[in-house]
């Protein structure tokens, strides 16, 4: 006897199942990617790092967390001012060094430190792990100078790591470049097809902490930037205290805003 070819609500049944069973798969892998896709380490070799900080003159400085990870980093100048600089995602001390060279023109002192996990660092980042970093950072920025001396400049994730910081500490001056209202903000637009917001562990909420900073602010965003929109800026820069707002034209998530002649004089005005 034949078999009966199942009815076409059971092949439904079945086309279904196997769609909720791959989409189960695609949630459980890109929650076990997390990690990788917020944190997207470039592979430096310290010996690198090293040989350019000394083509550099820039000083290289370990400090270390308050759980133990020991970091990363270099320091230029002996000015009255210092930057205080932290990365995007993708970023190291080595990729800033036309940054670097602009502030010391200027008379700033800069101070930038690898998160955990990234070249030179020891540990694995985490949303908790680089806000520790933070602090060690802001600790030996202190040993030499006053925080009313201290800009703290953060661009893309390292606007989220300066805004946690800065709703902690005083500096003289927060800058806010290319930077997100939350992680989870940015994830849900990426990825508006996944439940991002019940799943995301390193969530950055940004726009919540705006409210707790309490020194000036400068928000840049491009209005080009294709990753994190400009929305982005505008949000945050409403719930920053005493917060100046530059959308840049014709600039993208990965340039350097400040090379704008208009937002490099803002930040002059607002940091000396």
């Amino acid at each position: 006897m034949e078999r009966a070819e199942p009815g076409p609500l059971r092949r439904i049944g079945r086309i279904a199942a196997s769609l909720a069973v791959g989409y189960g798969l695609l949630v459980v892998l890109m929650a076990m990617l997390e990690t990788v896709l917020v944190y997207p380490r470039p592979h430096v070799e310290r010996a690198r790092l090293d040989g350019l900080a000394a083509e550099l003159g820039a000083e290289v400085v370990e400090p270390v967390a308050a759980d133990g990870t020991s970091l990363y980093g270099w320091r230029f100048g002996h000015h009255e001012r210092m930057v205080v600089c932290f990365s995007g995602n993708g970023g190291t001390v080595g990729a800033w060094v036309d940054r670097y060279r602009r502030f010391e023109a200027a008379g700033f002192s800069v101070l930038h430190v690898n998160y955990r996990g990234y070249p030179g660092s020891s540990g694995s980042p985490t949303e908790e792990g680089l806000i520790e970093d933070a602090h060690a950072v802001w600790g030996l920025a202190t040993q030499t100078h006053a925080p009313e001396d201290i800009v703290l400049l953060g661009k893309s994730l390292g606007g989220g790591v300066a805004v946690a910081l800065a709703a902690d500490v005083r500096p003289r001056l927060l800058v806010v470049e290319s930077s997100f209202t939350s992680a989870v903000d940015v994830g849900a637009e990426a990825y508006p097809f996944l439940p991002v917001r019940l799943l995301m562990r390193n969530r950055w909420h940004s726009l919540e902490r705006a409210p707790q900073v309490r020194s000036p602010a400068l928000v840049l965003h491009g209005r080009e930037d294709a990753m994190i929109g400009p929305w982005h800026g505008e949000a945050l820069a409403g719930e920053l205290p005493e917060a100046a707002l530059i959308l840049v034209d014709g600039a993208g998530h990965n340039d350097d805003l400040l090379a704008d002649a208009v937002a490099w004089q803002s930040f002059l005005d607002r940091a000396l």
